[in-house]
């Protein structure tokens, strides 16, 4: 996780501290060496002010540089400088306005070694915070950097998988076309239209992360309505929405390939009709998906990569970082005086905390 420096709060905490060392000078001053308290003031408040000035210079000045070989090492020297430097100019700075009082200018004399103490060791204390804020920072714009390009990354991927899960279902409704275009061009035509209509709608949704439920259950009845004119009558889809809410989104492009999967392994090698059963609900803080579909457990399995299934899966993962979100499962249906029915069942959850408007 990126290291949060909050500036404000350096600052004032430089000046909390700065105006605390004043004050006690102050007391120092005069109380033990009876200086005026408008001079004592002046000095305490003067010369931590300038101070102030060198902690914003080694904070911010492009100038201010020291070699990484002697980061953490020889800081003391550029701090005695800078203390140096610190205690010249507020002493002859404050001199100038205070020369007659015979007590403050002896009070230098011997204070002299005590701030050039406890300026070197400020001075040293604001390097060392200087260079440790330079390291935070390079580790956050690192950590950014790396976390953009994980995130590219995952744009990249995404857009893959979407566009490989296009052409499978392409090539199968073009095939149906042509085998439709001699024997009923009506249909043909009608299938073009839909076809044409599906992919227009699915263009518009190529760069949106999340698109809404409504938007892709519209998409699935264009989808299907191009499957029933492949299948006519053996394709019967039952359908049990409980999903009201009007805002709920979803990732684009997940619940087709599922109802492919199930229209491929249930209708594919059969010659009976067949129910597809879409269902979709909340449950939990998730948004459920459930198809299923019957097949022949003694049948001839259909061929495939399983492609489709898989591209699902790493999606999900991309987008909630989770594996758990997509189950299959093969169950048996045991009927009175029937035969058991056999099905294949694809559960799709996706958690609403991730796709709340």
């Amino acid at each position: 996780m990126p290291v949060n420096v909050n500036k404000l709060n350096i600052k004032l905490s430089t000046l909390i501290l700065l105006f605390t060392l004043a004050g006690g000078q102050f007391l120092w001053l005069h109380f033990t060496f009876h200086i005026e308290p408008l001079v004592a003031g002046v000095d305490s408040l003067g010369t931590y002010f300038l101070m102030y000035g060198l902690v914003l210079f080694i904070r911010y000045s492009p100038v201010f540089y020291i070699p990484k070989y002697i980061k953490y090492g020889i800081i003391e020297v550029p701090s005695f400088i800078l203390t140096m430097l610190w205690v010249y100019f507020s002493k002859h700075a404050l001199l100038e306005f205070f020369d007659h009082d015979q007590l403050y200018v002896e009070s230098w004399d011997k204070t002299i070694i005590g701030r050039i103490i406890i300026g070197w060791l400020l001075l040293s204390m604001a390097i060392i915070c200087h260079l440790i804020l330079s390291e935070l920072r390079k580790a956050e714009e690192a950590v950014k950097l790396q976390q953009q390009a994980e995130d590219l990354r995952k744009e990249a991927e995404l857009f893959k998988l979407r566009q490989q899960l296009q052409p499978h279902f392409l090539f199968n409704s073009l095939n149906s076309i042509n085998a439709l275009i001699n024997r009923q061009p009506k249909d043909a035509r009608k299938m073009v239209q839909q076809l044409s209509d599906y992919l227009r709608n699915t263009l518009k949704k190529e760069d949106d992360r999340f698109v809404l439920l409504q938007e892709e259950l519209n998409d699935l009845q264009l989808y299907l309505a191009i499957e029933k004119v492949r299948f006519g009558h053996r394709l019967k889809i039952t359908e049990e929405i409980e999903v009201h809410n009007e805002g709920t989104k979803v990732p684009p492009f997940l619940i087709q390939p599922l109802v492919e999967n199930a229209i491929k392994y249930g209708l594919y090698g059969t010659t009976g009709e067949v129910d597809i059963s879409i269902n979709v609900k909340t449950y939990q803080g998730n948004l459920v998906f459930k198809i299923s579909n019957p097949y022949d457990k003694d049948g001839v399995t259909v061929k495939g990569t399983g492609f489709g299934l898989e591209s699902i899966k790493r999606r999900l993962y991309l987008l909630f970082a989770r594996n758990d979100l997509l189950r299959i499962e093969k169950l048996t249906l045991k009927q009175e005086e029937q035969e058991p029915v056999h099905l294949f069942v694809a559960t799709l959850l996706i958690p609403m905390e991730y796709i709340k408007d």
